[in-house]
């Protein structure tokens, strides 16, 4: 399964989190879809289901962890929580962790290396003065990182960066003379049951997902599995199922049910040097093909994450473009065929 001799503690099989997702979408959530002819350009139904996450689904949430002595870690928006301290500082109290994710959910991908260092900065100073705690982890809005993220981090005394879906065991990252925890992120949440999947669906995928890791586990290869739940979907039919699987897995014996942050901390205090090709050789030349930025693949994995940079105001990405595909190049000669069909039809019917 993976090359490395990685443990969790205690010889668990898995390591499982839960997750919460605690974000503040725009202010123009609502209008996206709205007739252009409409005389009131703001649909209010998902602006209404959106706040129900601080009236309603972040109490129950919370309430349900405390029940199944649960701690969880939320990934949240700085604009949440300066709009909502009272929640956020209960949500710390309770035991539970903020992972910084963005000031208002906006993507990495529209910000320069230095806004998206001050957005993640911002953040976690709005953390610290609602809470009295800083954020030791961070996971970016979708899960879009680039090639400088990892860099701001370290800087900024970060411990761990999830949501990269590249592996289902935690690694490490190093950067420069310090080192990151990168780990994935909940692979089914609460979110599927928007998009036309049951609830029953959804949790018995996530319950399939587990009994497979935890096999794995019981083999030798332990791994880590994350359920991701969002306070605005947080009605009694989601989170009665939820309930239901919360009670499955706490029965299963050998399962570490744990936080992000202690994830990271197993990792550092334990396996400081255990990078991801310890666990997959091959993952050396995937991030030099993919520019992955796990440095392991050096200045040819560097430089292939960097090309997609955008100088300012250019508009142009700072290195050469890629080398167009097979289709690009045949791509011209069948819409010169075409076109030329097109002539030869015109001309007939003349």
């Amino acid at each position: 399964m993976y090359k490395a001799d990685f443990k969790w503690p205690g010889g668990a099989y898995i390591a499982v989190v839960f997750n919460m997702s605690w974000e503040t979408p725009p202010r123009s959530l609502g209008t996206e879809k709205v007739s252009p002819s409409a005389l009131y350009r703001r649909a209010m139904r998902p602006v209404y289901e959106t706040a129900f996450a601080e009236t309603g689904g972040m109490q129950r949430l919370l309430d349900l962890w405390d029940r199944f002595n649960i701690q969880a870690s939320s990934y949240a928006d700085g604009l949440t929580v300066s709009l909502f301290p009272d929640l956020a500082r209960e949500l710390t109290v309770r035991g539970h962790e903020l992972i910084v994710q963005g000031w208002d959910h906006s993507s990495l991908w529209t910000m320069s290396a230095k806004e998206q260092a001050a957005v993640i900065r911002k953040t976690n100073d709005a953390f610290e003065q609602v809470t009295g705690k800083r954020a030791t982890g961070f996971s970016s809005a979708g899960g879009h990182l680039t090639a400088e993220t990892f860099s701001i981090l370290a800087e900024q005394g970060f411990k761990y960066s999830c949501g990269l879906r590249n592996a289902e065991v935690p690694f490490i990252i190093p950067v420069g003379n310090r080192k990151l925890v990168g780990m994935t992120s909940y692979a089914v949440s609460d979110t599927r049951t928007t998009r036309g999947g049951t609830v029953r669906e959804t949790v018995d995928m996530w319950r399939d997902y587990f009994d497979a890791l935890y096999e794995e586990g019981r083999r030798g290869y332990p791994k880590m599995l994350a359920y991701g739940t969002h306070p605005p979907l947080a009605l009694g039919f989601r989170t009665k199922p939820l309930e239901e699987l919360i009670r499955y897995v706490q029965e299963k014996d050998k399962v570490w049910i744990t936080t992000r942050d202690g994830i990271a901390n197993w990792m550092l205090e334990t396996y400081p040097d255990l990078d991801l090709s310890k666990f997959y050789p091959e993952a050396a030349a995937s991030d030099r093909h993919y520019g992955l930025s796990i440095g392991l693949g050096g200045t040819e994995a560097e430089g292939e994450a960097m090309r997609f940079r955008v100088s300012a105001g250019s508009g142009n990405a700072t290195n050469a473009k890629a080398a167009p595909s097979k289709r690009s190049k045949t791509a011209p000669r069948k819409q010169q065929k075409a076109s030329q069909k097109k002539t030869s039809s015109r001309k007939a019917k003349r």
